[in-house]
């Protein structure tokens, strides 16, 4: 199991992102030397019905974040929806090109981030997957939606021609802390992934099967 931040002399602070103010007030205080950024909404059915507040949210928040701590190694959780999914593989020198209003506002974030914090580093990943608990109150990842679903008997409908390569939400961390504390210079984008390239509906299936 995790351990609480807490029991490692970690401080919550409460904090509106989105409000620039208040983000100078706390980065002054703090004075933070390493910032991961994993904010914004990331449900992509909600943001393609709100994508004026998705945009709003993604790019407000690094926007004030990267004005007042423009020296310290900032690493921004970004996504694979910034292509459009018609390339069979996509490297960091692709052209992105998102198809869908969550990539659109990461994609804006990472522009952002990009042009005014020279040490920052926006890390795209694929689909991240763990478990989450099924009353989390939020959207779920989609292997903990399918195990839920699957284990209360709950047809799972999974589109057979939606690639990705899911990672897990641990080795996700493991890359993030390593970039965090590695020497400069970085490359301004990196792409992360798991090792198996399969349709979601090729993944929902290996669910069922491991939950028998």
């Amino acid at each position: 199991p995790a351990t609480p931040p807490e029991e490692y002399g970690a401080r919550w602070s409460a904090l509106d992102a989105t409000d620039a103010e208040a983000c100078g007030r706390l980065l002054a205080r703090s004075r933070p030397e390493r910032i991961v950024l994993v904010h914004g909404p990331s449900d992509v059915t909600w943001c393609e019905e709100h994508p004026e507040e998705a945009d709003a949210a993604h790019a407000a928040v690094t926007a004030n974040i990267a004005a007042y701590a423009d020296a310290s190694r900032i690493v921004m959780i970004s996504t694979d929806n910034v292509f459009d999914g018609h390339a069979w593989h996509n490297t960091e020198r692709t052209p992105v090109s998102p198809a869908n209003a969550y990539g659109r506002a990461k994609r804006h974030a990472e522009r952002l981030l990009l042009g005014s914090a020279p040490r920052a580093v926006c890390l795209r990943v694929s689909l991240v997957y763990g478990h989450e608990p099924a009353d989390a109150g939020k959207w779920l990842n989609f292997f903990a939606a399918c195990a839920h679903r699957l284990a209360d008997g709950t047809p799972v409908e999974a589109p057979d021609d939606h690639w990705t390569t899911p990672v897990h939400v641990e080795d996700v961390a493991e890359v993030v802390a390593a970039l965090l504390s590695a020497p400069d210079p970085l490359p301004p984008v990196l792409h992360l992934g798991g090792p198996d390239r399969v349709t979601r509906a090729e993944w929902a299936g290996v669910i069922a099967e491991a939950l028998g």
